[in-house]
């Protein structure tokens, strides 16, 4: 179609009426035309009763509405305008409209829609639509009037846009405008005496289309009828039009108008609607919805085969590691990738989708047994764990997949799916990197496990944890310099529950990060309080999860808090285990300097019982070494445990860090921590987990608020 002239309608004014229930969606609407070089005069409406009354005072140039409102929907302002005047511009905004709603808006009379993320769009379309709907006002003027100005007609109809013609009751073609000759590939004078119905797809509806036409009474002359079709060109090829053809008499002869208008941008546009509605973009596979509905058309095919049906539920394991060290466009190259191999281990005839994030799942046809389906979890968990080469290295990945059957498990597809990522969490439970089959008895569990999430997520929202101290205490003095926070859940029907029971799931679902702000929060809290109760120096020590360790915001989450208690940086010390910096090196380096340079301390949790390197050791920027509580239990009998014991004291002395011994549960495990110069030490010997009020008394009884002042044997063992 021909655009009318646009710089001609850019230099006036646009009468708009504006249906939005959103100021702020009001301003974006105005802003995205008046930078298209658009003058507007709008009014902006948002129910019924002032929309009626809009339309009532005066003809608007153009109606632009949003699709959900409180009150009313596009849908219904479409039919109140259109009521008004059909040939008003209706273009309707949506920041999420449907397939089927756009579909369903535009064969109902709206002339386009647009997207509010692709609100550029917007200001040509509202002029090609306003310059469309002068042409079509004149075309019907100028036909109702034929017999009158039949030049007038010609000029107007052939400058139109929109193809148009004139047919006898036979169907032959007496007129044709330019641009209908244009649009299907001849010259205008070639299509005179053509049968209209040669032009159109040959079925049962266009056929009646026009014998319905002509056969109307009396009455029906300048009705308008609609049709929908496809239209052949000269060189063959096929485009979708929309036909609105009315039937007039002239000279005594039935005669009809018809209005031929190229959807081809429409279709196109209504095929990209269904695709975004049905394909993940990313991957380009089915997403979750035509996934269920292929699921539930092989569900019905296998009842009729008795063929078996496999569904494969795939999660990645670790791969939201990629998205935080290495950012998302690598994390998309890698599920890109995962795409193409995954499709390398199906046949042609499975089906593979992606239902977001790192979940994909397969759907297995006529397979002949269980055995077909273990074959190809077995080649996806081989072809996942091939290396991925990001950024000049390679990374590795796993996989955890859950199997479920028809007809053994269900024969419901949202059952079939459910017990298959069941089976994907038992997989999970198991360590990752295999895949397990569907069982009864797994419901129970995952029933469980569901729960658990629900009400981990209430805690947080409610902050439902507490913090219990364990002091720590230098071996030489006694002296009790600080204490390290450890996290317990207080459920109001369950009680008490200890870490174990929670913190994994906590990790798995992410939930670990808003926890440990809150620990951090009151853990820094409650020893600036200390502090100012005279605990002067005081330090509080904080475990920091895997999950926190990757986040970019760290550094700026832990100078908030340190800012907002007022807690002296040098007085909290954050631990960490080896496994979280030994998982990539580089980036831990860098997060551990940027925390050092906020001025606090760093602790190696667990030191002794990962790689324990000291070529790595010396590149990271910590103050203090822990000694695994595995190596001081049977301290000082064991001759091993002693000798590491004694190495990892050592090592640290050389390289200037502290040394902290936790689990000290002895008077001869102290002893022996003495003797060979540790520094600091933790465990049951010098005190338990207490709550703040327990830990506050205790720094109290030992002198800790003021004049630090403790009671040692002669050793300066505290008892």
């Amino acid at each position: 179609m021909h655009s009318p002239d646009l710089p001609q309608i850019m230099r006036s004014v646009i009468h708009l009426l504006l249906v939005e229930d959103s100021e702020d969606d009001e301003a974006l609407v105005l802003a995205a035309l008046r930078r298209s070089g658009l003058e507007i005069e709008h009014r902006r409406v948002w129910n019924r009763a002032m929309l009626a009354a809009a339309l009532e005072e005066k003809r608007w140039d153009a109606v632009i509405s949003d699709h959900n409102m409180p009150q009313f929907d596009g849908i219904e302002a479409l039919g109140m305008v259109k009521a008004s005047d059909p040939d008003m511009p209706f273009i309707l905004v949506s920041g999420a409209i449907g397939e089927e709603t756009a579909v369903s808006t535009m064969r109902s009379g709206a002339q386009d829609f647009v997207m509010k993320h692709s609100l550029g769009r917007l200001g040509p379309v509202l002029v090609l639509e306003i310059g469309e709907a002068e042409i079509r006002r004149s075309a019907q003027i100028a036909t109702q009037h034929l017999h009158v100005n039949e030049a007038l007609l010609t000029s107007i109809v052939n400058t139109a846009a929109d193809g148009i013609a004139v047919v006898d009751a036979g169907g032959s073609i007496e007129f044709a405008n330019e641009a209908l000759a244009r649009m299907l590939g001849y010259a205008p004078q070639e299509m005179g005496g053509v049968d209209i119905s040669q032009l159109l797809h040959q079925n049962a509806a266009t056929a009646s289309f026009w014998q319905d036409l002509f056969a109307a009474g009396p009455g029906s002359a300048g009705k308008p009828a609609d049709l929908y079709t496809h239209a052949r060109s000269r060189d063959g090829s096929v485009m979708p039009v929309e036909i609105r053809a009315s039937r007039m008499v002239a000279r005594g002869e039935s005669k009809a108008t018809v209005l031929v208008r190229d959807v081809s941008e429409r279709a196109r546009s209504e095929e990209r609607m269904w695709r975004l509605a049905h394909f993940d973009e990313l991957s380009g596979l089915p997403n979750r919805l035509l996934f269920r509905q292929l699921l539930e058309q092989a569900l019905r095919d296998a009842g009729r085969s008795k063929k078996p049906v496999a569904v494969l539920f795939i999660d990645l394991d670790r791969f939201k590691r990629i998205n935080d060290t290495l950012g998302h466009d690598a994390g998309d190259d890698v599920l890109r990738e995962v795409t193409e191999r995954l499709r390398s281990c199906l046949r042609d005839s499975d089906i593979i989708s992606r239902f977001g994030g790192d979940e994909f799942v397969a759907l297995l046809r006529d397979i002949d047994d269980a055995d077909a389906s273990r074959a190809a979890a077995k080649r996806i968990l081989t072809e996942v764990a091939e290396p991925y080469s990001l950024q000049g290295e390679d990374y590795h990945l796993s996989a955890s997949i859950g199997i479920s059957t028809f007809p053994g498990d269900s024969a419901d597809a949202a059952a079939l799916l459910r017990n298959a990522e069941l089976a994907m969490y038992r997989a999970k439970d198991q360590g990752k990197n295999n895949f397990q089959f569907h069982s009864p008895q797994m419901n129970a569990r995952s029933f469980e496990h569901v729960v658990l999430e629900r009400l981990l997520r209430r805690a947080v929202e409610l902050d439902e944890f507490l913090l219990h101290y364990q002091p720590q205490v230098e071996v030489m003095s006694g002296r009790v310099v600080g204490a390290e926070a450890l996290l317990r859940w207080n459920h109001p029907g369950m009680g008490m529950m200890q870490p174990g029971k929670f913190i994994p799931l906590a990790e798995e679902t992410g939930l670990i990060v808003p926890i440990g702000r809150i620990v951090l929060m009151h853990a820094c809290t409650q020893a600036k309080a200390w502090q100012d109760a005279g605990a002067r120096g005081f330090r509080i020590s904080v475990n920091l999860s895997p999950r926190q360790f990757v986040l970019t915001e760290l550094v700026a989450d832990v100078r908030n808090i340190l800012e907002d208690t007022g807690l002296p940086p040098d007085s909290l010390e954050l631990e960490i285990t080896e496994s979280m910096v030994m998982d990539n090196p580089e980036h831990a380096a860098a997060i551990l300097q940027e925390l050092r340079d906020l001025g606090l301390k760093l602790a190696i949790d667990d030191f002794g019982t990962g790689y324990s390197s000291l070529g790595y050791l010396k590149r990271f920027p910590v103050n203090t070494l822990k000694v695994d509580r595995s190596f001081i239990k049977d301290l000082p009998d064991d001759q091993d445990d002693a000798a590491i014991t004694h190495a990892v004291i050592a090592m640290g002395r050389s390289l200037r860090l502290s040394v902290v011994a936790e689990g000290v549960e002895t008077i001869e495990q102290a002893e022996f921590l003495r003797l060979h110069g540790c520094d600091l030490m933790q465990g049951f010997l010098l005190g338990r987990p207490m709550p703040a009020t327990d830990m506050a008394r205790y720094l109290e009884e030992r002198g800790s608020f003021g004049r630090q002042v403790l009671t040692c044997t002669g050793s300066g063992i505290l008892r």
